[in-house]
């Protein structure tokens, strides 16, 4: 039997969406292709083909895209999530995007209007599925970050990170405040708010070490006679943990997959 292919649109061509596009492209078997390519900086998708290229993203819909992807930035939601949801299904990798309550509740109001469906991905959140399943019982949820402040995007933190000489806490205090300060690096705690107790009851710690050389999220949540405790260590280029392409992939391929085999959900 024939297997209609998944069309994929990818918004962000940087070190996560050019992996994601090559492993959609070594995965013939996946039921899925990519049908567009756009990114804010036209240098970063010289070398693709011009057929995949999308210029001005205002055309998305020429496409006809079955999922859009966004790996940029949590602006390309509040400015296009509407617009995109109107049409198809949308996943989007910048989860901070969701700390502002009006984008949240224009996702969910355009997704009801138009049928279609928002999607965020697991990211570097080991045990979501925990967390969602038993967000009625936790008491508490605690998500504390660890990174070289050469990896973390301080720019509208106010800090100049070459000049951080020791460990130094950044930020503590509810998951809601930590997302607009590090709209970049902090998807893991915003996927964890929204997977358990929310923005304003899950509280995040981000602590930086210059003698630091990997990237670590420990999360703790309990309750309900429930205890759950998590660490997730690995290295880190720019922004991003070294399992994030791989993960966003899973997350695409479990929404879009049509190809044959035996799929775990």
């Amino acid at each position: 039997m024939p297997h209609k292919r998944t069309r994929i649109g990818l918004i962000g061509y940087g070190q996560i969406g050019k992996a994601v596009h090559q492993m959609v492209k070594d995965d013939p078997d996946s039921g899925m292709e990519v049908v567009f390519v756009h990114d804010q900086a036209a240098g970063a998708l010289d070398g693709l083909p011009r057929s995949l290229v999308l210029d001005d993203l205002a055309d998305f819909a020429r496409a006809e895209a079955d999922l859009v992807v966004e790996m940029a930035h949590p602006d390309v939601t509040r400015r296009w999530g509407r617009t995109i949801l109107e049409k198809t299904n949308y996943m989007f990798v910048s989860v901070t995007a969701l700390a502002d309550r009006e984008i949240e509740q224009m996702l969910l109001e355009t997704t009801r209007q138009h049928g279609t469906r928002a999607f965020i991905p697991h990211g570097g959140v080991v045990g979501m599925d925990a967390l969602r399943e038993n967000r009625a019982v936790w008491d508490s949820v605690d998500v504390v970050m660890k990174k070289p402040p050469k990896n973390v995007d301080c720019a509208r933190a106010g800090v100049d990170p070459t000049q951080i000489t020791a460990e130094t806490v950044l930020y503590d205090g509810p998951t809601r405040g930590i997302c607009p300060i590090f709209p970049r690096n902090v998807n893991t705690h915003a996927a964890i708010a929204y997977a358990g107790i929310g923005f304003d009851r899950t509280h995040s710690v981000m602590v930086v070490n210059p003698a630091w050389n990997t990237a670590v999220v420990s999360i703790h949540a309990q309750g309900g006679g429930i205890e759950l405790n998590v660490e997730r260590v690995e290295g880190i280029t720019g922004v991003t943990g070294a399992s994030t392409p791989a993960s966003i992939y899973n997350s695409v391929q479990t929404i879009g997959s049509t190809g044959p085999g035996i799929h775990l959900r």
